[in-house]
């Protein structure tokens, strides 16, 4: 097993020349050929009887595996045939197809295996490179079937949490010694005890190894202490396989290997020696690691070794003296047996027994007169168990009643016919149980479990009575007359197919997490026939469950079912034939509680009123963290133009030169969609003073922006930012630990702070007769032209007319502004051509007139003076704002 690593070392050290030069790839492919021929001349006996170990190990869980898949094909056709169902069959034959002749590849090669094993012992020196080459050959032959088989193993690691032993790191063992006994006269593979003969009870424990692909065998495995020596000469490894079991924290099932260890024979003295040590006044015991031997007799010795973790520990055998098992997941203690009477009340005369003074014995005691047993296991008021036709049964022992804990000083177990109590319609009822077809029944099974299936024709509904017998290592009898247990048979349940659901986050808020709903899923899902009662089990969080349900809706988008109220309505009037969508709700209040991309699964399983599974429906949710928008989300059209948003600011006091700040709500500029406004969070930067230095701002979009009137200024940009923030939904933490904003960017753009005077929006101009709410040919109340010396229809403050390109509110007279957000600071007219007041000087002081008064008679123009009026404002924050309107001085005549 140690060929790669011979190869690398060869390989290296023909790869330099002797005078260190490299040589060439040619070279290098020749030295290769060469060096494999070297490798294969080097291989002994010990090596290729190694692998040919390893190569028996390899196909021996093959086989098994093999042989369950053969078994379970089997029986799903023979109750397809029986249920009329010609696809089913037909898949089932196809399975079967397939596993037989795996099984029977497997049997060709264990049996090329077994010969080449008994060549290999036989042969010379001289043969040992043709027996290379056979051994070679035969890896090929065995990794065609159950892949590659590693060379060696690199690592090894004692998973003691893991460990079939409660104790984890301890291994105790027993001696039993045997009473004469056979268990059972006329039962297939009975076992035979000995009077005084010992035999010792092991002890199991888990190693993880690497690589995952590495084959354990019995040899390769020892254990050892500190100071490298082994217990080869007291303990056997009995046997090493593949550990299938559910672990107990997530560390993945791949390279677990549970091995089964034994005493090889019991001396206390002897072993108290190799596992103890004392250390002052105390008694210490001693620590030992698991040691895998990869070791070939061509190299240095090769051993992996685990941590010092196993202790080793003795007990007196004690044996069982009370049954208890579980048929599948439902314990015997809540299974039908027929104490009294059978199911149409036909009396039952036999008595089960059980053990009085809780000593169990090699006699069964069928009689008053044995004063060890007493009449008990009264089960004549529990439901049969709901077995179905064609799938297998699992009886496993128990030392629990709500877990299967299989116990260690149980030897064997066998199941067979309740037939003393098959008392209904005597002898039919015996005689229909046994023209029925059953596997695993009568045979004596070696260790705690066993399984049995039942097929036959016209065998659905009827009720069969079985009995599971068990003996201890001494020979003993776990109870005295068994334990019997009733089923009643029926059709395999409809699998209606998955439905997978997407949930994704919204806000971190603990009122919406429950009320989070997945997209609604397609399904088809079929009518039932009388369905009574469901169950709804899904994964768990913090032991908790069920972290979701499951919500049925019609064509019509009416829920007619839920897995919230699994009662409500009655099953009975539920069809299921009418159900097009599925969707999910979590139930927790704490999205990180979900774990991020984590398939959450759900099961619904729907019963009769027996307790047969008439369906099963399988629902996933997913957690999916949002990487875009909540649907409907925009900036509002023509806000941001050419990527300035000019945000007109809100006076909070509009009053000229009132004003101390301006604010405008974030909902002017978002459309929100379907998302939440205060989960919008907009930055804009620049825009609040810090001592001396400006900083950013950030708002929701159920708030305002509101800056002093310093930053309105109709032309700074400000970087602004608009992003959602779905909170902490995320199961993710950041190194520091902590968990983190889900924030998704909406968009960016620049904003520039303005008022609605800003002279690009807002523009004035003399009142038209329109704005003065005049008829087309009506005559004007005012007049532009001035003549000097003579004020006849001045125009006033009423005759000035503002448009506001942003908000009609600002659209109306000077003498009229919103909020009366202008006060005139001044006015002046004057000539175009000389820029100054030749003529007039205006005076608004009187009613808002624009009055001109003469500055000298003597200074009568002598022809028309086109001139400028121009009128200096003030508006709410202050800013200036200036009006020119033009007009005409005419001369007096």
């Amino acid at each position: 097993m140690n060929k790669k690593f011979l190869s690398a070392i060869l390989f290296g050290a023909l790869m330099v020349t002797s005078t260190g030069t490299f040589v060439s790839c040619k070279d290098y492919d020749d030295d290769i050929d060469n060096l494999q021929e070297q490798i294969n001349k080097l291989a002994t006996k010990e090596d290729m009887t190694s692998q040919i170990a390893t190569l028996q190990a390899a196909l021996n869980t093959a086989a098994k595996d093999a042989s369950d898949a053969l078994t379970k094909a089997a029986a799903a056709e023979t109750a397809a045939k029986a249920a009329g169902d010609d696809a089913a069959a037909a898949k089932a034959a196809a399975d079967k197809a397939v596993a037989d002749a795996k099984a029977e590849a497997i049997k060709a090669v264990q049996a090329e295996i077994a010969t080449l094993k008994k060549e290999v012992e036989e042969s010379t020196d001289a043969a040992l490179k043709e027996m290379a080459g056979k051994v070679d050959a035969a890896t090929k032959k065995v990794e065609d079937i159950v892949g590659k088989i590693a060379d060696m193993v690199t690592s090894v690691e004692l998973v003691a949490s893991y460990s079939a032993n409660p104790t984890g790191a301890e291994l105790t063992f027993s001696t039993a010694i045997e009473k004469e006994n056979v268990f059972s006269e006329g039962i297939t593979n009975a076992i035979t005890f000995t009077k005084g003969n010992q035999i010792q009870t092991g002890d199991k424990f888990v190693v993880r190894v690497s690589p995952t692909n590495a084959v354990l065998t019995p040899e390769m495995i020892s254990l050892t202490n500190s100071q490298g020596q082994n217990l080869n000469e007291f303990l056997s490894v009995q046997k090493v396989e593949k550990y299938n079991g559910l672990l107990s924290r997530a560390a993945g099932n791949n390279g677990l290997w549970e091995v089964t260890v034994a005493l090889k024979n019991y001396d206390e003295k002897a072993f108290s020696t190799v596992t103890e040590t004392k250390v002052g006044n105390d008694t210490k015991a001693i620590l030992f690691a698991v040691q895998v031997n990869n070791t070939l007799s061509t190299a240095e010795t090769r051993e992996v070794i685990s941590s010092y973790d196993l202790t080793l520990d003795w007990q007196p055998y004690t044996p069982q003296n009370g049954l208890n098992f579980f048929v599948n997941e439902k314990n015997v203690n809540k299974i039908h047996n027929r104490y009294s009477a059978s199911e149409n009340n036909t009396p039952v005369e036999y008595k089960e027994l059980e053990w009085k003074n809780g000593v169990s014995t090699t006699v069964i005691g069928l009689d008053k007169s044995n004063t060890n047993v007493k009449q008990g296991d009264n089960r004549q008021r529990e439901s049969v168990y709901p077995a179905v036709q064609g799938k297998a049964l699992t009886i496993s022992l128990s030392t629990k009643n709500n877990e299967v804990e299989a116990p260690k000083n149980i030897r064997a177990i066998y199941v067979t016919l309740d037939s003393q109590n098959a008392v209904e319609s005597a002898p039919s009822e015996i005689n229909a149980w046994n023209s029925y077809e059953y596997t695993g029944l009568n045979t004596v099974v070696e260790g705690t479990s066993t399984e049995i299936t039942i097929n036959g024709d016209n065998i659905i509904d009827d009720i069969i009575g079985f009995r599971v017998y068990a003996v201890n290592y001494d020979g003993t009898l776990v109870d005295p007359d068994g334990k019997a247990f009733y089923v009643k048979l029926g059709k395999e349940a409809a699998t209606w197919e998955t439905v997978n659901t997407v949930v994704t986050p919204s806000a971190d808020d603990a009122t919406l997490v429950d009320i989070t709903k997945s997209e609604a899923e397609a399904v088809t899902l079929s009518k039932l026939s009388a369905p009574y009662q469901a169950t709804w089990a899904t994964d768990k969080i913090d032991n908790n469950q069920p972290v979701f349900h499951a919500y049925f809706v019609d064509s019509e988008g009416h829920e007619i079912y839920n897995t919230y109220n699994l009662l409500n309505p009655a099953l009975e009037r539920v069809d299921f034939s009418k159900v097009v969508k599925v969707y999910t709700r979590p139930t927790g209040v704490d999205w990180k509680k979900y774990e991020d991309g984590k398939e959450y699964n759900g099961t619904l399983t729907i019963k009769n009123e027996d307790g047969f599974v008439l369906a099963t429906l399988n629902v996933t949710m997913t957690k999916e963290i949002p990487t875009t928008l909540p649907q409907g989300f925009s900036i509002k059209d023509k806000q941001v133009i050419d990527g300035i948003y000019n945000c007109y600011m809100i006076a909070d006091n509009w009053a000229a030169s009132q004003a101390s700040k301006g604010t405008m709500p974030i909902e002017n500029l978002i459309n929100f969609g379907l998302g939440q406004a205060d989960q919008y969070n907009v930055t804009f930067a620049s825009s609040v003073k810090d001592g001396d230095k400006d900083k950013d701002v950030t708002v929701n979009g159920a708030q305002s922006i509101e800056v002093v009137k310093s930053y309105i200024d109709n032309k700074t940009e400000h970087a602004t930012k608009v992003v959602y923030n779905y909170g902490k939904i995320s199961s993710k933490k950041n190194s520091a630990g902590e968990y983190e904003n889900v924030i998704v960017e909406a968009a960016t753009f620049n904003t520039v702070y303005c008022c609605f005077y800003k002279p690009e929006v807002h523009t004035w101009a003399w009142a038209t007769r329109e704005n003065l709410g005049l008829a087309a040919n009506a005559k004007l109340p005012y007049s532009t032209n001035l003549t000097y010396g003579n004020n006849a229809a001045a125009p006033t403050t009423a005759h000035i007319w503002g448009t506001n390109a942003i908000d009609k509110l600002f659209s109306t007279a000077l003498k009229d502004a919103y909020g009366s957000s202008l006060s005139i600071e001044s006015a002046k007219l004057t000539s175009d051509a000389t820029g100054k007041e030749d003529y007039f000087k205006v005076d608004f002081t009187k009613a808002n007139v624009f009055e001109a008064i003469k500055t000298d008679i003597g200074s009568n123009p002598k022809q028309d003076v086109p001139s400028t009026l121009t009128i200096n404002c003030k508006d709410s924050y202050g800013h200036d704002v200036t009006i020119t309107l033009k007009m005409v001085v005419k001369p007096r005549k």
